[in-house]
């Protein structure tokens, strides 16, 4: 194995004044003082530092600054600071700020207590945030207290309440939240947990979606939609990673609050956990050969390639579901799984990319066609598959092109199903705003399945996606072709408007006639 170069040294720290003192006790600031430290800056009307605990208060107009994002507050402790060795104690150390307002490029927080700790990671207090540092009453929400996991960026708030236009929507006493980021646009969002859709099955729907975690941290989904056709439907999914958490190759989230987290990490080197503080990342470059439809296409992308990942990962996933919706070329039809369960590994290839996939599940389930029939099915079934997917070709700078092929079984009291497949795809973007990717699906199945939702809508298929932005909106395209019959038998549009503080998103799928809104919240960055 090659030894790995020793990572580059920290960067330099500087202190206001340093000639005018000497560290052999307490050191009282009267006048401004300020120091720099790679890409940190601090600054403060007055300070005061205690030798002996490695404590500098600083009080009146604090102002700390790393690279796009700042911090303002009224006071600020941070502990473990030697400033005899001119560096963060390695035993040790925090950031408490009282007061505080964090800004970054679109977000506005402002808390009554701010903490960044070697051990907790970030912590708020009494804190609310809303999109921008001048906001109307757009969106808010605040919380007696949110705290980010170390590790993943989760976030956890306590007594949580979202408002709406200055009206109050829904308060949680606890609620978790993992942020989502666009490379493309190189910006972090959080969906806002209210669902609304209109469609000719469910009429009008509307529900909640909301996050959980289980013991340990294993992220769970709650989501509950009531409709004026079919009633009441419901979803709970649950994930667990079994082996350690599989490292992703995508970029970092270059926020403050949550690359903090780097710091709790004792495994890492001391230089390793300092570097958040000190040293801005800088934005990531947006792989354009990977679209990112922001416009929320609401059709199964089933023709992308495998995320890239640099380790093998096992994970178990558990969905029950009651009477939702399943939109199927065949017909319409409500679909319940009582429980299943889901076992998934994955080895990658080179570069993180394709390599060996396989998932054994399964469980008892229920479909009730909605063709008039009123025909209800329900038995056990078992779902095995394997596939290997190739590393990707580089299409010059901007694109890329992948292989897949799969073999999946699947396995009922009387009848059993099984499909071979081939699949090509290709991603190209001609820029950040435009982007088209295509597929095509060879496949070939034997037997028969009891449930529709099984069986192939298509068994040579090719697929067309495109996206391209005008200004602030944002337009998806999507077109599914039955090769055999020489028929276009889906095809969707989707539009998003993305303000300052808001992007309301309008999908129509031709498939059941669906039409669906949702709304995203693209300025609550920085988390």
């Amino acid at each position: 194995m090659l030894d790995q170069p020793p990572p580059p040294p920290l960067p330099p720290f500087v202190l206001s004044n340093p000639s005018q003192f000497s560290l052999t006790g307490d050191v009282r600031w009267d006048r401004p003082f300020s120091f720099v430290w790679g890409d940190l800056k601090l600054a403060s009307e007055k300070a005061r530092y205690v030798l002996k605990d490695k404590t500098l208060d600083a009080t009146g107009s604090v102002l700390a600054k790393l690279g796009t994002e700042r911090i303002e507050g009224k006071n600020l402790k941070i502990t473990g600071l030697d400033l005899v060795k001119k560096s963060l104690d390695k035993e040790g150390f925090s950031f408490f700020f009282s007061d505080a307002k964090l800004f970054s490029p679109v977000i506005h927080l402002a808390a009554d207590e701010l903490r960044f700790s070697s051990e907790t990671g970030a912590e708020a207090w009494r804190l609310l945030f809303v999109p921008g540092p001048e906001p109307r009453g757009e969106i808010e929400i605040s919380a007696d207290r949110v705290r980010s996991q170390p590790g993943n960026g989760r976030l956890f708030l306590d007594n949580a309440t979202v408002r709406l236009m200055r009206n109050r929507l829904i308060t949680l006493p606890r609620l978790s939240l993992t942020p989502q980021y666009d490379k493309g646009s190189q910006q972090q969002s959080l969906d806002l947990p209210i669902l609304y859709r209109t469609s000719r099955v469910s009429g009008v729907a509307v529900g909640v979606r909301l996050p959980f975690s289980l013991a340990g941290g294993a992220p769970g989904t709650v989501r509950v939609e009531s409709t004026t056709k079919q009633g009441w439907n419901a979803l709970v999914t649950a994930h667990r990673e079994l082996l350690a958490q599989p490292k992703s190759l995508e970029p970092e989230v270059p926020s403050l609050f949550t690359g903090l987290r780097n710091a709790t990490q004792k495994e890492r080197s001391f230089e390793e956990r300092v570097r958040p503080f000190i040293v801005a990342r800088p934005p990531a470059a947006a792989d354009l050969s990977v679209r990112r439809y922001a416009a929320s296409l609401s059709s199964p992308a089933t023709l992308n390639p495998l995320p890239r990942q640099s380790t093998p990962s096992l994970t178990l996933d558990a969905a029950v579901e009651s009477n939702r919706e399943f939109v199927r070329r065949s017909g319409l039809l409500l679909r319940s799984r009582l429980p299943e369960a889901l076992l998934t590994g994955r080895v990658p290839g080179q570069r993180g990319e394709g390599g060996w996939l396989a998932t054994l599940g399964g469980g008892p389930a229920q479909e009730k066609r909605l063709d008039g029939s009123g025909k209800q099915v329900n038995a056990d079934r078992l779902v095995a598959a394997l596939g290997w997917e190739a590393p990707r070709f580089r299409l010059g700078k901007q694109g890329q092109a992948n292989v897949f092929f799969g073999q999946t079984e699947q396995r009922y009291p009387h009848a059993h199903y099984s499909i071979s497949e081939l699949r090509f795809s290709t991603d190209y973007g001609f820029s950040l705003q435009t982007g088209l990717s295509g597929g095509l699906a060879l496949r070939r199945a034997k037997g028969q399945s009891p449930f529709l939702f099984d069986t192939l809508e298509a068994v040579n298929e090719a697929q067309l996606r495109g996206q391209t932005q005008v200004g602030s909106l944002t337009i998806a395209l999507l077109g599914r072709w039955d090769i055999q019959s020489h028929q276009l038998f889906d095809s969707e549009v989707a539009l998003g408007w993305r303000g300052k503080t808001i992007e309301p998103r309008l999908t129509w799928r031709r498939q059941n006639q669906q039409l669906g809104f949702t709304i995203n919240l693209p300025a609550l960055m920085g988390f």
